[in-house]
């Protein structure tokens, strides 16, 4: 038998072997890519291997095409071995050492360093040309080449310095330039980002090292934020602060702990700088947070009457539709509402001279679960949420009220009461309510039906269950007896 045909068996035993591994375990699935490969090796030494057999042999001989055939053997073999070699060192060997970092770049040079050797040995020992005279002989050559691939040298040495510092890790978020991102790769000529916009983009390892690299760390951290807003002279430092860490406290994203800070910046021309400090874990979110606590910071002020300064060059006199209720038309919302018309009228044109308006946007936390509500609610416009156990049980709409129970019993809030939407809410503050009501005893049983059949219909929706008569009556008489401790003495 021809010696020859070891070689296709050689081939087709790896085929069998590898085809095995690939499927009987994971971490050798990636053995399956070179089965092409081994299949044109196999199919090229097979023929190689027919027509060494004399018959043939003697009746079709070409030396040329002998020629070729090895040649290109050699070159798929030596395609081959490179990438088994790949595998078992960096996909194999590496993959139970945690601790190596940057993979991508070492793999790509210890590639070319292997196809250098591989090529070179077959000019050497199939070609039978001697490399020395090659590189002597090319002299000029070389300096061509090595002026054309300066560049890409450039990317290849800063990108095996880059490696070795350390500095930069796949997985940081980084700016580098212009451009700011999450490192994806870290290869031998280039950096791969992808930005907040889902966009990849390729700095080469030469501009990255002469850049300007900013690294906020990588997504296992915490990174921290850092912004400006901007209140008037007249409002003083303390309740601007504490405006803006209610703020804070109702944004998500904002981590508790580290705790977010406020401090005072500076003075500038036209307002008084507060630095926001705060910290969160997605840093591709960061501009959604940002746009959430401005918005947010702007309700606050509105509400809290603090002015959010803006340059003035000219001076002008601009009158504006004023956004502002009379208490006649407050008065008008008060007597429309189920629960407070069956007060003395004379009693709620008075309360109405005490009411507070203020407008909150969406998301904002009008009452916590667990809190005793230190307001009666009226919703003039907009959506509120009722949510129980983070489930909304029931939204409220224009005239709907909230907080009555807690005013009135001076029980805990059982629900927690979110905005929707944009709502404009009309607020009694709950020592209004005792300096001006003094209700009498029939007021009080009026209100503590009213608030016995509120009460129930909240606990309906919250037990999908319907509340027997008997126990919104005997809840009505509790509700009266509070009631009249309250308002009563």
């Amino acid at each position: 038998m021809n010696w020859h045909f070891s070689l296709p068996v050689t081939f087709l035993f790896l085929i069998v072997i590898f085809f095995y591994l690939s499927k009987k375990r994971e971490i050798f699935y990636k053995l399956k890519t070179i089965i092409p490969a081994l299949l044109i090796l196999f199919s090229l030494s097979l023929i190689i291997s027919i027509l060494k057999i004399d018959l043939i042999a003697n009746l079709f001989s070409s030396e040329q095409l002998d020629f070729i055939l090895w040649l290109l053997v050699f070159f798929l073999t030596l395609i081959v071995l490179v990438k088994i070699s790949t595998f078992f060192v960096f996909d194999f060997l590496l993959s139970i050492r945690r601790d190596v970092r940057n993979v991508r770049l070492f793999r790509d040079i210890f590639v070319i360093i292997l196809y250098v050797i591989g090529i070179l040995f077959i000019i050497k020992y199939y070609l039978n040309i001697e490399i020395t005279v090659i590189l002597a002989s090319s002299a000029v050559l070389t300096v061509v080449v090595g002026f054309a691939l300066q560049d890409v040298l450039g990317d290849l040495f800063s990108g095996i310095a880059l490696t070795f510092e350390e500095s930069l890790q796949i997985g940081d978020w980084v700016r580098i330039g212009e451009f700011e991102g999450k490192i994806e790769q870290l290869c031998w000529r280039a950096i791969i980002l992808r930005t907040i916009d889902n966009v990849l983009v390729l700095i080469p390892n030469q501009k990255a090292s002469k850049e300007e690299v900013l690294n906020y760390g990588s997504a296992d951290r915490h990174f921290a934020l850092r912004m400006i807003i901007g209140a008037s002279y007249r409002n003083s430092p303390d309740r601007v602060i504490d405006s803006i860490q209610r703020v804070l406290k109702t944004v998500d994203s904002v981590m508790e702990n580290p705790a977010p800070m406020v401090l005072l910046k500076e003075f500038d021309d036209f307002s008084v700088n507060y630095e926001v400090r705060f910290w969160l874990k997605d840093y591709a979110k960061k501009d959604m947070i940002k746009s959430e606590i401005r918005r947010k910071t702007w309700y606050e002020f509105k509400r809290q009457k603090i002015q959010i300064p803006f340059p003035i060059r000219d001076v002008y006199i601009k009158k504006e539709k004023g956004e502002t209720i009379t208490s006649g038309e407050i008065f008008e919302v008060l007597k429309n509402n189920e629960l407070l018309k069956t007060i003395d009228p004379a009693l709620l044109s008075h309360l109405a001279e005490h009411v507070e308006i203020d407008t909150y946007g969406a998301g904002e936390i009008l009452i916590n679960e667990g809190e005793t509500s230190r307001y009666f609610f009226l919703v003039i416009e907009g959506e509120v949420d009722i949510i129980k156990d983070r489930k909304i049980f029931h939204r409220l709409t224009d005239n709907d009220y909230f907080g009555e129970i807690s005013i009135f019993t001076g029980e805990k809030t059982s629900a927690t009461v979110k905005v929707a939407a944009e709502s404009k809410v009309l607020k009694i503050p709950s020592e209004k309510f005792k300096e001006v009501l003094k209700i009498n005893e029939q007021t009080a049983k009026q209100l503590s039906q009213v608030i016995a059949v509120r009460k129930s219909k909240l606990s309906e929706l919250e037990k999908e269950k319907p509340v027997s008569s008997t126990a919104i009556k005997k809840d009505s008489e509790t509700i009266f007896q509070r009631m009249k401790k309250y308002f009563m003495g």
